[in-house]
């Protein structure tokens, strides 16, 4: 076909010699020009930038914590008259959670209040026996004195001898019962469940989801029709760097103490509607080195552009920045073109 155009132009040349007459050059016959000019313009696929759903929303494993924990500490030791809580049981702060025998700190007690009052008699009759020299009264005065103070000292024994719950919460780690004869220490730990914390350590990657957020969406593993909302309370700014994460801490109701220290959630960093982003087909991306481009098409003429991506989903990836909704972009043939360049698209099925 190619000698078959060039045997025509040939003889177009020859015909424009007769009757003697030589023209100076000649001309191609129209169609041949035409296509040539069909030949310089490359033929494309384009396809629209189009909002898709890149995957279900990104989550990540946490922990679920109490919001507050204390010890159960007993001040003093002995005999455990009566034990009112046992472990697992919610209790109040404040609340009586056992008492030890004070039997033996009552009888002190009496015996200090009885030197009390017979140094304060004595004082009263030697007040009337020495007028003439009160500084010899200044034994049985210390005495009174050292009497109170010993009183004071027994009272504060005696409450230590009632154990209380120092926050409200769940009785966790207490053994104590009735008979049993225990030592200063700690006895057990509160843990307070309502509210209760949400921890977890994101990733470098996953940080930037978290942007502006105020709450996070999360559900148990075991039930994951049942969405509960957090409100973050703490988002590290600087990164751990021997695991590169950043701390995230949440604070949710746990009204009916469904969620229980120490049991693993699906934490959501995007939502439904995150997860509906622009997206080209993966063929429309060119790489250069650490940069990525597209062309795009219009007017007839493609332009090179320089995009940002995120998130891949199968034969579709994320478009950060870069391009808008209904941009066409092209998706065949692009990597013989040239920015600007003139180009015949067609719609990509």
């Amino acid at each position: 076909m190619r000698n078959n155009r060039w045997i025509k132009i040939i003889m177009g040349c020859a015909l424009l010699a007769v009757g003697g007459i030589v023209l100076a050059g000649c001309n191609a016959p129209q169609e041949t020009q035409m296509e040539v000019q069909n030949v310089q313009k490359p033929s494309v696929k384009i396809s629209e930038v189009q909002k898709r759903s890149i995957g279900a929303p990104q989550e990540t494993v946490a922990e679920v914590t109490a919001s507050a924990e204390r010890d159960v500490v007993v001040k003093a030791s002995g005999d455990v008259l009566k034990a009112l809580k046992s472990r697992g049981d919610q209790v109040k702060q404040g609340e009586l959670l056992f008492e030890l025998d004070p039997a033996d700190v009552l009888l002190q007690k009496q015996k200090a209040e009885i030197g009390l009052r017979t140094a304060q008699e004595s004082l009263k009759e030697g007040q009337f026996a020495m007028q003439d020299d009160p500084d010899a009264l200044q034994p049985l005065r210390d005495q009174i004195k050292m009497a109170q103070i010993d009183i004071e000292q027994i009272n504060r024994t005696l409450d230590n001898y009632k154990v209380t719950a120092p926050i409200s919460g769940i009785l966790t780690d207490f053994t104590i019962e009735s008979g049993m004869i225990i030592s200063q220490g700690i006895v057990g730990k509160i843990q307070q469940i309502n509210p209760v914390k949400i921890k977890a350590n994101i990733t470098e990657e996953n940080a930037k989801f978290l942007k502006g957020k105020t709450e996070l969406s999360f559900y148990a593993t075991d039930q994951p029709e049942q969405l509960y909302k957090g409100k973050i309370i703490y988002f590290a700014d600087i990164m751990d760097t021997m695991n590169r994460t950043y701390e995230l801490e949440l604070q949710a109701d746990n009204a009916n103490l469904a969620l229980k220290p120490g049991t693993k959630v699906q934490l959501r960093l995007t939502d439904e509607a995150e997860q509906e982003v622009l997206t080209i087909p993966t063929t429309a991306i060119i790489r250069e080195e650490s940069n990525t481009y597209v062309y795009i098409f219009s007017g007839g003429k493609v332009e090179k552009r320089q995009v940002e991506l995120g998130r891949l989903n199968e034969l579709f990836q994320e478009v950060i920045t870069g391009l808008a909704l209904e941009d066409q972009v092209v998706v065949s043939g692009q990597h013989q073109l040239k920015d600007k360049q003139e180009v015949e698209a067609v719609a990509a099925n």
